[in-house]
C-alpha cells in the first residue's frame, strides 16, 4: 500500500512540475514575443517634429490605415478609436510581489475603445471604453469608462493599441455587442462561469470571437499577451513615459 501511495505522490509531483514548467515556459515566450512586437513597431516610425512638444513626442509608423489610431480631445491625446483594444501588462495589484507575478504571467488590464452608441439608458461616447475590471471602487461588473486613467503616467507607463483587421461595419457591431455586456458580473475565478461571467482580457475575447476574430488561440484563459501576440490583432498604437515624464506616442498614421 505504501508503494502504491508513493507512486501516486511521485506521479502527482510530476504532473505539477510539468505543469509550472510549462506555464512558466508559455509566459516566457508570450513576454519576449510582446517585447519583440513593441520594437519591431517603434523601429518602424519616424519623429514628428511638428507635432511634438517639451512633454509630448509623436513617432508615426506609415500605413494606409484610415481610422485615426487616437483622439484629440479637449486639448488631451487619447489612445484607441472605436473597436482598439487598449492594453497594460502592468498589474495594478497593492503587492509588489503579487503585481510581479501577475504582470509576468497574465498581464495588467484590457479595455474595449467604442464610438458614440446610445440605446435606452446606456450612453457610450467616442472617449469611452468599456471594461470589467476587479480593482474598482465602483461596482465589480462591466461598465463604460473614460479614456483619462489610461494616459496617466501613475496608472500606466506602457499602453499598447490593437487592432483587428475587421471592416467598418464589423466594428459597429462591436460596438453594440461591447455594451450588451454592461453590468456583466466579474468573473473572479477565470475559469468557471465564464459564459455568465467576465474578467478584462476575457470579456475582449468574447466580443471579436462573436465578429469571427479569435484572440484566444490555446482555448485556456485569455490573457493580456494572448491578446497582444495573437496573429488576428496589430499593434496601432503604442507610448510611454521616460524617466523625466515625457510621453513617447507611436501610432499608424
Amino acid at each position: 500500500m505504501k508503494k502504491i501511495l508513493k507512486i501516486i505522490l511521485f506521479i502527482i509531483q510530476g504532473v505539477l512540475v510539468f505543469i509550472v514548467y510549462g506555464a512558466l515556459t508559455t509566459a516566457s515566450v508570450k513576454n519576449i514575443e510582446k517585447i519583440i512586437l513593441v520594437e519591431q513597431f517603434k523601429n518602424k516610425a519616424v519623429y514628428q517634429e511638428q507635432l511634438s512638444t517639451n512633454t509630448l513626442k509623436f513617432y508615426k509608423v506609415e500605413s494606409n490605415e484610415q481610422m485615426p489610431a487616437f483622439i484629440r480631445q479637449n486639448g488631451e491625446i487619447y489612445p484607441g478609436n472605436i473597436g482598439d483594444i487598449l492594453v497594460s501588462v502592468e498589474a495594478s495589484v497593492l503587492n509588489p510581489l503579487v503585481s510581479n507575478f501577475v504582470s509576468f504571467f497574465a498581464g495588467g488590464h484590457a479595455g474595449l475603445c467604442v464610438g458614440e452608441y446610445k440605446d435606452n439608458d446606456i450612453v457610450v461616447l467616442d472617449n469611452n471604453t468599456i471594461e470589467t475590471s476587479a480593482l474598482d471602487n465602483t461596482g465589480d461588473y462591466c461598465q463604460v469608462y473614460t479614456k483619462d486613467y489610461w494616459i496617466k503616467k501613475s496608472i500606466y507607463k506602457e499602453v499598447i493599441g490593437l487592432r483587428c483587421d475587421i471592416t467598418y461595419d464589423q466594428k459597429m457591431e462591436v460596438n453594440s455587442l461591447a455594451c450588451a455586456y454592461i453590468e456583466d458580473p466579474y468573473n473572479f475565478t477565470f475559469l468557471f462561469d465564464t459564459i455568465n461571467k467576465s474578467y478584462c482580457s476575457d470579456l475582449i475575447s468574447k466580443i471579436y470571437k462573436k465578429v469571427g476574430i479569435n484572440l484566444n488561440k490555446d482555448g485556456f484563459t485569455t490573457s493580456i499577451y494572448d491578446i497582444i501576440v495573437s496573429s488576428d490583432s496589430y499593434i496601432s498604437y503604442y507610448h510611454y513615459y521616460d524617466n523625466d515624464g515625457v510621453r513617447h506616442i507611436y501610432y499608424l498614421g
